[in-house]
């Protein structure tokens, strides 16, 4: 296998996952209060759920009741929704600090639909973006990842700039978004791209707001102590499936693990092997794919015991499957399951869930679990 940080910039292309410590003062937003002492944690609902993603462009454009059928259709019984996306735009309200007027605030209506998914008895999460951020940075420069060629912001492959992780008044941002999508009535914030990026291009990235010796895990661990300690709904992240095989190497990253863990209340590997690197997909077979999926779920439980709920993400979308239909999402189901995972999550950045579907639906039906439905 190659080294770490190659297949790292590899995962990079495709997917699409001075410190200021959490006790410090949090920038409060209107009709927001701090936590009380005890916070709440996972309900027995939310560790072993079925969920799918719904692009933002789907839930800003179709009315609810159509929105519900979908999900409803599908067998889910879990969303994943946008609170901030991945061009950094917040995207319920035009009126938090560093997020005014437009682009911000383009779905207003989303504590309703937040409503209207409960009344149908479907568990909501908010997924905020975190330092993939093409704002932020522009608006305040100090926050922005910097680049030493240019002088000005990096910008990744996409010529999108990055939040620097290190940044204190980007933490305290992110935090105050957490809050204010806490109160719209999701049932838990799923922080995305909790990470530094890692793409050959970082070569010239330069964190300016880094303590000499910071190690990129305690930047992210901060930001996580910051959000959990300002919440009192759970909070899950997601993460590089490839963190799972290699904890000694993920600090590119800023994902060990072990020093996250703590902060939250799930980890979601992001196992679909479309986004690995070539050595992972290019002899597919569905003992491969069960392999590694199994692998992953089960090595993070290992590492972090009882302490986090393991509910990875799973491929739902054709490119670079081994067998695209029922019987390949049955294998990831099983793989997932076999492990020990606190329920699955499914990414199809269109929304199409059909073959999803197909699956869950069966399961419904049949009353059982997709062992007794599997192809293998």
């Amino acid at each position: 296998m190659k080294p770490i940080i190659t297949t790292l910039c590899a995962v990079s292309l495709c997917i699409g996952a001075g410190s200021m410590r959490a006790s410090e003062s949090v920038e409060l937003l209107p009709g927001a209060g701090l936590p009380s002492e005890s916070a709440s944690e996972l309900t027995d609902r939310g560790r072993d759920i079925r969920g799918i993603y719904l692009p933002v462009g789907m839930v800003r454009s179709w009315k609810p009741k159509k929105l519900i059928t979908h999900v409803r259709g599908t067998g889910a019984d879990a969303v994943i929704i946008d609170v901030k996306d991945d061009m950094g735009r917040v995207v319920f309200r035009d009126d938090l600090p560093h997020a005014t007027g437009r682009p911000h605030g383009y779905h207003r209506h989303m504590a309703e639909l937040v409503r209207e998914f409960h009344a149908h008895d479907i568990y909501v999460i908010g997924r905020l973006v975190c330092f993939k951020d093409n704002l932020l940075p522009g608006l305040r420069r100090e926050t922005a990842i910097q680049d030493s060629l240019t002088g000005g912001p990096w910008k990744d492959r996409n010529g999108k700039k990055w939040i620097d992780p290190y940044s204190p008044l980007a933490r305290t941002y992110l935090t105050s978004v957490a809050v204010a999508a806490e109160a719209l009535g999701v049932d838990e914030i799923q922080l995305d791209y909790v990470r530094f990026p890692v793409e050959p291009g970082t070569r010239q990235a330069r964190y300016g707001n880094r303590r000499a010796g910071l190690p990129r895990y305690q930047a992210i661990a901060d930001l996580l102590e910051q959000v959990d300690e300002a919440i009192r709904i759970p909070l899950s992240i997601d993460v590089f499936g490839l963190t799972a095989y290699h904890p000694e190497e993920s600090e590119a990253l800023g994902q060990r693990l072990e020093y996250l863990a703590s902060h939250v209340d799930v980890i979601s590997p992001m196992v679909y092997l479309a986004n690995w690197p070539r050595d992972y997909w290019e002899n597919p077979s569905a003992e491969r794919t069960h392999a590694v999926i199994r692998g992953a779920v089960k090595k993070i439980r290992e590492r972090l015991g009882d302490r986090v709920v393991v509910r990875p993400l799973l491929q739902a979308f054709k490119w670079r499957s081994h067998d695209w239909g029922d019987g390949f999402i049955i294998n990831q189901i099983d793989a997932a399951r076999d492990a020990g995972s606190g329920g699955h999550l499914f990414w199809n950045a269109g929304g199409n869930y059909d073959v999803v579907g197909n699956v869950w639906n069966a399961m419904n039906d049949a009353g059982t679990e997709s062992d007794k439905l599997s192809l293998r």
